[in-house]
């Protein structure tokens, strides 16, 4: 397998996290809802899909339309709909993304001037596990507000996927 066939393999594992993260998050009693964790919870959440669409942006369009890294007042409602739109442009930009778009680096300016340059590459990995560390903490907030929490573990979905490879032995 390629590397870019392993971006995209795991990007389809992150769009399933994705919404497994929203039906944690829609599990919350109603009357946990106006617990401060709650609304961390959502922002968090907003916030992954916010790297989502600002790095994207950064990678094909220069960072010409960023969206707020940290937005307030997020409803919870307002997310399944970022997300599927924010996942099927990652999904065609992967689609499209060949082996020699990889190794190629962007270029994106700062809100209070300058920039930076990084990598194709180096961003696509950063998103993958920046992704992992924010669904923990939403698995947490949601555990401790006494909502239903999911295993959200690569090796579980992989295995879905393949259970012809999952062998119990001895």
């Amino acid at each position: 397998m390629s590397k870019i066939e392993s971006y995209r393999l795991w990007y389809e594992h992150e769009k399933d996290c994705n919404q497994k993260m929203l039906a944690m998050l829609g599990s919350v009693p109603e009357a946990k809802r106006k617990d401060a964790r709650f609304s961390q919870a959502v922002t968090l959440a907003a916030h992954l899909a916010a790297c989502r669409e600002n790095w994207l942006d950064r990678m094909i369009a220069g960072g010409k339309t960023q969206v707020d890294w940290w937005p307030k007042k997020v409803e919870l409602g307002s997310l399944a709909g970022r997300y599927a739109k924010m996942e099927a442009k990652w999904t065609d930009y992967l689609a499209g993304l060949g082996e020699d778009g990889l190794d190629v680096d962007f270029e994106f300016p700062l809100s209070g001037g300058g920039g930076y340059r990084w990598s194709i590459e180096g961003q696509i990995v950063q998103l993958v596990g920046h992704a992992f560390y924010h669904r923990g903490q939403i698995s947490l907030l949601v555990s401790q507000l006494g909502g239903e929490t999911e295993d959200t573990d690569y090796l579980f979905w992989a295995f879905g996927r393949q259970p012809e490879r999952w062998k119990k032995l001895g």
